[in-house]
């Protein structure tokens, strides 16, 4: 008597109800294992990219910063100039070339004559009579 033996069937792949797989599938061990540590290193990432973020933002403000004082800067010592220029010109204002100037613009002559004015005596009069009369012309 001669036997024939049946191929035995292959499996195409592994069918999650089937319970006579003996053997876990790798290929789906590995999957999983790669799906829990992309899960695993979800939260590292997105704290990387919360500190890339918040570092891109406080240079970005540090820069900002740095150019507003660099025009304040400037700006102070523009006004520093100017404040220089301006008490120059106070300055000249106030000579007495500038103040004879000013008063033959306004009619004002000086004196034709030049009085000197003594000092009160020491007698307890009023100090300031002498100068007012010496004004008046008295």
């Amino acid at each position: 008597m001669t036997t024939i033996a049946a191929p035995r069937p292959t499996r195409a792949g592994y069918l999650p109800f089937d319970e006579e797989e003996v053997q876990p599938n790798r290929a789906r061990e590995r999957t999983r294992l790669r799906t829990g540590v992309a899960w695993a290193a979800l939260p590292l990432v997105a704290a990387l990219v919360l500190a890339a973020t918040g570092y891109i933002f406080e240079t970005a403000q540090g820069t900002a910063l740095t150019y507003q004082v660099a025009a304040l800067q400037a700006q102070k010592a523009q006004l520093a100039n100017s404040a220089q220029v301006l008490a120059q010109e106070l300055q000249a204002a106030d000579s007495a070339g500038a103040l004879n100037v000013a008063a033959t613009h306004l009619g004002l002559r000086p004196a034709p004559t030049w009085q000197v004015i003594s000092p009160p005596p020491p007698n307890g009069s009023n100090p300031l009579l002498p100068a007012l009369a010496a004004l008046k012309g008295a």
